[in-house]
């Protein structure tokens, strides 16, 4: 089976969303959040990737329709 671009896309969203959320809670108690910045700079390299392998570069629009496919694709 192969990763195609909508998966991957997927994967960098989710990501960077609940890393960028724990960012935040770990700054509010006062700590460092190591793991938190870590994983989130892994998905803006995985955006990076995505935006220079994809023909016409990455969209505002890429990641609703992403989501869409991806969801298409486990439901049948």
């Amino acid at each position: 089976m192969e990763v195609t671009p909508d998966i991957l896309l997927v994967i960098a969203t989710i990501v960077a969303v609940f890393s960028f959320s724990s960012i935040i809670g770990a700054w509010t108690v006062k700590r460092w959040p190591w793991l938190s910045m870590i994983s989130f700079s892994i998905a803006i390299g995985l955006f990076a990737y995505l935006h220079f392998e994809m023909t016409d570069g990455l969209t505002p629009l890429d990641v609703p329709n992403a989501f869409i496919s991806v969801a298409a694709r486990v439901v049948n």
